[in-house]
């Protein structure tokens, strides 16, 4: 049951991130979509083309939704609307829940806006995403540890900004929600409630995490006084977004299946609300079934409002009707406990000895379930709080510690301070008697003194230089690659959509223009990204985030990447064995060096094959993978010297000669090695990178 709470908490965040979509029944989607692109190829705005595919986005299938929120982002990015560009982002936040990576991707993308709190607030939705994925896919003996560094980097609060605290509570309450729902994490959500009420109103997508997440736990350790306080929280904010300027631009949106579920679960509490709120509730949740076809296809496999209104009016034939109906509908299993006890409540009323008897059998094993599912959160939670309790005491006794020492170094400085005043005296009388003599000598020390200190000012300036010129070097080649990319973004979006609009008699001619176009682009992406990735290596601001992945996926990723860029007639294989092979290592680096390797070989090889190949060492606990060539070859003298900056056998081949060198240093920030096998004796040339399983 715990796990299903933990999961089913996950699940109702993702549905009020992007609600779903509520058509019409007779609703020709396809007809819209291609309405909408119709429009799109007419457009002349920036600002009407991102409504369009702000539409497009909430229509199609979740596959296309990854390219149409990077086209919204991109167009938000070039004309500087925010307001659309970190929409974008949090909707595609939603789609790349799975992918920690692509989630990483997408912060960086949001840090590309100027700064404002819609973007801090856009970053901290992304990284709470990236919370939920790590608590959900994290092995279980990793989970402890990261719980303990959560908890130990949230009691240095004093260095963390508003926005960090919220994230580390959010990750800290997952943590808990995962071993154990009681008492404990209804304290941290406490204390995470307060850190969201010091926002700004308009921080919904922060909100709305936290007032989903914050009801359910609430509901669940029976505190539904605060239950109730979220979900009518959740009910403003609704209201809010629909009145939004970006609500009212978006058609396809719609939120009457998240009223639904909360018209539903306010029901449930129906004994604390006051009978006009249940009336409310009941009208409201019965005109969405009538209107909305979410609701409606929801209504049909949980019938909970009209179980919960029938309870409320005391009707326990109809309620116990509703009952035998949908009690065991699969939808309603989170509700079988609450469901089992109306179902006695109304047997006893109505004399129905069978319905009665059965209902009280299964309520009670239902209630044993909990207890022993209880008695084994009380015993995690018992664990949890003797550790951070433990963690308290150690603080406390090391804060001891360190007074007691800064006493005893108290002391002891007291004693020095009056050594050497008695020997400052002595020596003062000393120089009395001395002073005269020593006349001619003190003035020459003082000379040099001063000499030496506008020696050592001039030491120091010269090092601040030193250090601010290799600051504004790193500084200088991140806004150059920002001020790059951008454009280069806007060049290919803005010559497709030229080609798109063209003449059909155009369109072959112009589109080899276009793919020339898109093509140099990669190319001068790709150069500043060398440099941006080499200036970081050389600041050593690199971060790697290792995580289990499939080698073969791997593989086939970064070939994908590269054969469009093949010569003609050039083929690209990678030789697959079937089995499940999985390494832990950082994939996206692990990608860049295999995208480096291969972009090698094709500049080499104008005609044959390359081929992508391993093989696993299990006793030695490592993998060798080999890209391998037909191209011209490298001779064994320039083994080592490719691999320098800047070095290029060919002057005539593209690139800046630093592609090896990245790949190198990458290999080594993964654990590995990457060296030219010069016991290749095939035609062409052949890499052999060595990387560690686990």
């Amino acid at each position: 049951m715990r796990k299903f709470l933990s999961i089913n908490i996950f699940i109702q965040i993702l549905w009020w991130v992007v609600p779903v979509q509520a058509l019409p029944p007779n609703f020709d989607k396809k007809g819209a979509i291609s309405s909408l692109q119709g429009e799109l190829s007419r457009a002349s705005e920036a600002a009407d083309s991102m409504v369009i595919l702000s539409n497009l986005f909430d229509l199609c299938p979740r596959q296309h939704r990854d390219s149409i929120g990077m086209m919204v982002y991109r167009t938000a990015l070039a004309t500087g609307n925010s307001d659309y560009g970190l929409d974008a982002l949090r909707n595609l936040g939603n789609v790349h829940h799975r992918n920690d990576s692509l989630l990483e991707m997408d912060i960086r993308r949001a840090m590309n806006f100027e700064p404002s709190e819609d973007r801090d607030e856009t970053v901290a939705f992304l990284r709470m995403f990236r919370n939920m994925a790590k608590v959900r896919y994290t092995p279980e003996e990793e989970k402890e540890r990261e719980f303990y560094r959560i908890l130990r980097k949230l009691n240095d609060a004093g260095s963390q900004d508003l926005y960090e605290r919220i994230v580390l509570l959010h990750a800290l309450c997952l943590y808990i929600a995962d071993g154990s729902q009681g008492q404990l994490l209804s304290k941290y959500l406490d204390r995470l409630g307060a850190l969201i009420e010091e926002l700004r109103p308009e921080a919904y997508s922060l909100r709305n995490c936290y007032y989903v997440q914050a009801a359910l736990a609430y509901a669940n350790n029976r505190e539904y006084e605060k239950a109730i306080e979220n979900d009518r929280k959740l009910l403003s904010v609704i209201d809010a977004l629909e009145e939004g300027q970006i609500g009212r631009n978006r058609i396809y949106r719609d939120y009457d299946g998240n009223r639904y579920i909360l018209y539903t679960r306010l029901l449930s509490y129906y004994p604390l609300l006051v009978p006009e709120e249940v009336e409310k509730y009941y009208a409201e949740a019965m005109k969405l079934v009538e209107e909305d076809e979410l609701a409606r296809s929801t209504n049909a496999i949980s019938g909970c409002p009209q179980i919960y209104y029938a309870m409320y009016k005391h009707d326990y034939a109809k309620a116990l009707e509703l009952l035998e109906k949908y009690r065991d509908m699969p939808y309603n299993a989170p509700k079988k406990e609450l469901l089992l006890k109306y179902t006695i409540e109304c047997a006893e009323h109505l004399g129905e000895k069978d319905i009665l008897l059965a209902a009280s059998r299964e309520y009670n094993q239902i209630l044993q379930e909990i207890i022993n599912q209880r008695s084994r959160e009380k015993y995690k939670e018992l664990q949890m709080v003797y550790d951070i309790n433990g963690m308290k005491e150690a603080h406390a006794e090391q804060a001891r510690i360190m007074a007691r020492n800064s006493l005893v170094w108290a002391l002891v400085a007291a004693g020095i301070l009056l050594l050497l005043l008695v020997v400052v005296v002595v020596f003062w009388r000393h120089a009395r008697r001395l002073g005269k003599s020593l006349g001619e000598s003190n003035q020459a020390l003082r000379k040099e003194s001063e000499s030496l200190k506008e020696s050592q000012s001039q030491l120091v300036k010269a090092r601040d230089d030193a250090r601010n010129a290799s600051r504004m070097k790193s500084d200088f080649i991140k806004n150059i690659s920002s001020e790059i990319t951008v454009p280069l973004h806007a060049i290919n979006e803005y010559t497709n959509l030229i080609v798109d609009c063209s003449e059909a008699g155009y369109k072959p001619y112009l589109k080899h223009f276009a793919e020339l176009v898109e093509l140099n682009s990669e190319l001068l992406t790709t150069l500043v990204n060398d440099v941006l990735n080499l200036s970081e290596i050389e600041s050593k601001s690199l971060i790697v985030n290792r995580t289990k992945e499939n080698l073969e996926n791997l593989l086939e990723l970064a070939a994908d990447s590269m054969r469009h860029r093949l010569n003609e007639g050039v083929r690209l294989h990678v030789d697959k064995r079937g089995d499940e092979v999985n390494i832990q290592t950082d994939s996206r680096r692990l990608v860049q060096i295999l995208v480096q390797l291969l972009s090698n070989a094709a500049k080499a090889t104008h005609e044959g094959c390359i081929t992508v190949s391993y093989e696993l060492d299990r006793q030695e606990n490592k993998v060798v993978v080999y890209v391998t060539d037909e191209g011209c070859g490298i001779a064994s003298e320039n083994s080592e010297r490719i691999f320098e900056r800047f070095v290029k056998l060919d002057r005539t081949s593209q690139g800046a000669g630093i592609g090896l060198t990245i790949a190198r240093h990458l290999a080594r920030l993964l654990g590995g090695t990457l060296v030219l096998d010069t016991s290749y004796t095939g035609g062409g040339a052949r890499f052999r990178l060595v990387l560690p399983i686990e």
